[in-house]
């Protein structure tokens, strides 16, 4: 990727390109389960997202006065955000039962979260898994906190989701909903992704839309400023970040694009992509 900041003229040009390619075209193949959370593993390996993320939820899950802490993640994957916060739950909540329990329609990441989970080996730490979709989870009882990290692109109907979501939480408790900005990086989703059964991906926009629909008071938002870097991106990473399988013509503009759309880090000087998100935060009514 050249050493360059992002070129507003430059991206509208692949883009266009991008568009003209797909135009008239059959829709890309999705990505199968396994694929996706190959492709999905090896994307966040190339971000800092993922930490940033982890502090935040950290920050917010450790802010419970008394009794037990009961935590719903919501599109849990296979762990590797989930685990780290609920040993960091029980080191901030010392002697305090914490339930943690996941949601994730793919068995291979339940089961990865399960076994993460398990594997903490910590006294007062229950965990539960189910592989379903959030509109067909078997949870029972309410939450002090329930998060959607990434996962809210995929419900059939946010404001449903949302409203779903803010009836299982305790009083007090917090819904937090993190979602990525239909910035440079997710209008390639835009224009290659097909559409998730039958509607296309949710972004913030459409999240904050939502929230004001359905009557829910969001807090202030706060955007993490990650970085992602897909300089020599292996074909799988690129795959994941458009959410489809590229055929090789369309990978290579996807590159230009990256190319165009790139800025540098600030301490290496290697080229990323810029790639933030959004968290909404509301809290049930005490």
């Amino acid at each position: 990727m050249p050493n360059l900041s992002p070129s507003i003229s430059s991206q509208q040009a692949v883009l266009d390109q991008l568009r003209a390619a797909r135009f008239g075209e059959t829709l890309l193949p999705d990505l199968a389960p396994d694929a996706y959370a190959r492709g999905h593993a090896a994307f966040e390996a190339r971000s800092d997202q993922r930490s940033l993320i982890g502090d935040h939820l950290a920050a917010r899950l450790a802010n419970r006065d008394t009794g037990p802490v009961a935590v719903l993640s919501v599109g849990c994957g296979d762990g590797s955000l989930d685990a780290p916060l609920a040993a960091a739950l029980v080191d901030v909540l010392p002697a305090r039962p914490i339930r943690y329990v996941g949601i994730d329609p793919f068995i291979g990441s339940t089961t990865a979260f399960a076994t993460a989970l398990a594997d903490l080996g910590r006294p007062g730490l229950s965990a539960e898994v189910h592989t379903t979709s959030f509109a067909d989870a078997p949870v029972s009882g309410l939450f002090d906190v329930l998060t959607f990290v990434h996962s809210m692109y995929y419900v059939p109907e946010v404001g449903s989701a949302l409203r779903a979501a803010h009836a299982l939480l305790k009083p007090g408790g917090e819904l937090l909903v993190l979602s990525a900005p239909r910035g440079a990086l997710n209008q390639l989703v835009d224009v290659l992704a097909p559409p998730v059964e039958g509607h296309q991906q949710w972004f913030s926009e459409e999240i904050a839309a939502a929230f004001a629909d359905a009557g829910l008071q969001t807090e202030e938002t706060v955007t993490l400023d990650a970085l992602l870097d897909l300089e020599a991106a292996s074909d799988e990473v690129l795959d994941f970040t458009v959410q489809a399988r590229l055929t090789p013509a369309l990978r290579s503009l996807v590159r230009d694009y990256l190319d165009a759309v790139s800025v540098l880090h600030p301490t290496s000087g290697v080229p990323h992509v810029p790639h933030p998100v959004d968290v909404y935060r509301v809290r049930r009514a005490v």
